[in-house]
């Protein structure tokens, strides 16, 4: 996601990326979830998932409060990672998967706080709050891949 400065315009603009980015880590998550072996591995990723969901409702409702039509249908990109879509095998490649998109997400949600000056106080909020919840998702994988370091298997 690129920065922009500007307006409530341009900010709406930066947020539907965001709810994008959003969608994409929701279909990921329902995606690696179907292919996890560990239950608490597949506990922890449907709670990220919620936590995505979650996301998507306040950066909607941010968006609504700014003057941007309500979003009737989601914004669903196609899955950017094609680890998921092309049969990964082995749980750490999936976490390796699943890191990227937590990675991307702290990135894109840094960005947003820093590039506005003129945000609002509750917009800020929002944006803080869910930076917090993907840093935690981020050191979760990263804590998760130390843990099984090994052989990563690609799809064949």
């Amino acid at each position: 996601m690129a920065s922009v400065i500007g307006g409530e315009a341009a900010f709406i603009g930066s947020l539907t990326e965001l709810i994008e980015l959003n969608w994409s880590a929701v279909d990921a998550f329902t995606a690696a979830l179907a292919r996890m072996s560990r239950p608490g591995d597949r506990s922890r990723l449907a709670s990220f998932l919620s936590d995505h969901e979650h996301h998507l409702d306040e950066l909607a409702d941010l968006a609504q409060e700014l003057g941007a039509p309500p979003i009737e249908t989601p914004i669903r990109p196609k899955l950017k990672s094609k680890a998921l879509t092309n049969g990964v095998i082995g749980d750490r490649a999936i976490l390796e998967a699943m890191r990227h998109y937590e990675e991307d997400s702290c990135a894109a949600y840094e960005r947003m706080i820093l590039s506005r000056d003129g945000l609002t106080e509750r917009a800020r909020d929002v944006l803080r709050s869910a930076l917090a919840v993907e840093r935690r998702h981020r050191d979760w994988f990263l804590e998760q891949l130390d843990a099984r370091q090994g052989l990563l298997l690609l799809p064949l």
